[in-house]
């Protein structure tokens, strides 16, 4: 039988425990929202608390954990900011394939984008500007929001410069208004963020088309990890600030989106450095 005594330390313990586990949960939202704002600084203003950010205009965009769904496919249809930031971006070359609805960055909180970059064609068209893409020495069309199209230029420009240009010269597009394929859910390609190539020596790989996850013996194509040169090229995206789909177990080797706020510093990445 427990003493009076006893009782009150239990309750002191369990108290203390959840006041621990409050706390620290509270610092990592805190810490992940203020990856938001420096990602966004022109659109998000400096979090106030670890349940939402806010917009300069007084835009709420919630930070739930405790929403998270179930089932996978009902997260990516109504994805919060904690969905979008809950799962860790990591940059360099990954020593291991992703696990089963290993995602990071395709779980997205899509009002965001649509207060950042337009809620329909016209309003994302206004906010596009022409960049020179040196791989190709062509021009592309890209967002200039939250310096996306600069960003994008830049990376062809060191792309070119490391002797790299033939990986990324064939462009398959950037701005389209579409919803993804199979879903009711706007791409990034709808906001002018997103770019897709025809990778070479067989790179590019989609999960659809190949179908993938529908068979449950088929596995990740570990191939697209390998190659060193390739993932010179992938470490030169995410450098500014763009995401690679094919670290996503829904693997989109051909694709790179503009999200900053998983691949910044202080933002939750694991930087994996090659094997020497």
């Amino acid at each position: 039988m427990i003493s009076a005594g006893g009782l009150r330390c239990a309750l002191f313990f369990c108290g203390t425990v959840f006041l621990f586990q409050y706390t620290a949960l509270a610092a990592d939202a805190n810490r992940l929202l203020q990856c938001l704002a420096n990602a966004y600084p022109d659109h998000l203003a400096q979090p106030l608390n670890s349940e939402a950010i806010y917009s300069h205009t007084g835009q709420r965009y919630p930070f739930n954990p405790n929403a998270i769904d179930s089932d996978f496919e009902d997260e990516l249809e109504r994805a919060d900011l904690y969905s979008q930031l809950r799962q860790t971006y990591q940059t360099g070359p990954l020593n291991v394939s992703p696990q089963r609805n290993e995602d990071p960055g395709r779980l997205r909180h899509t009002p965001l984008f649509l207060d950042m970059y337009g809620k329909s064609p016209a309003e994302v068209t206004v906010k596009l500007v022409t960049i020179q893409w040196a791989p190709c020495h062509c021009k592309l069309q890209f967002s200039r929001v939250n310096g996306a199209a600069k960003a994008l230029e830049t990376v062809g420009e060191e792309i070119e410069r490391a002797g790299l240009s033939r990986f990324v010269s064939e462009t398959m597009g950037t701005f389209n208004w579409r919803k993804i394929a199979g879903t009711q859910r706007l791409s990034m390609h709808a906001f002018g963020i997103a770019i897709d190539f025809n990778l070479p020596n067989r790179l590019g790989r989609y999960w659809r088309w190949d179908g993938a996850y529908s068979n449950p013996n088929k596995n990740f194509p570990d191939e697209i990890l390998r190659d060193e040169e390739f993932n010179r090229v992938v470490r030169i995206f995410e450098s500014h600030g763009f995401v690679w789909g094919g670290k996503w177990w829904h693997y989109d080797s051909i694709h790179f989106e503009y999200r900053p706020e998983l691949t910044m510093g202080q933002c939750g990445q694991t930087t994996n450095q090659p094997k020497s």
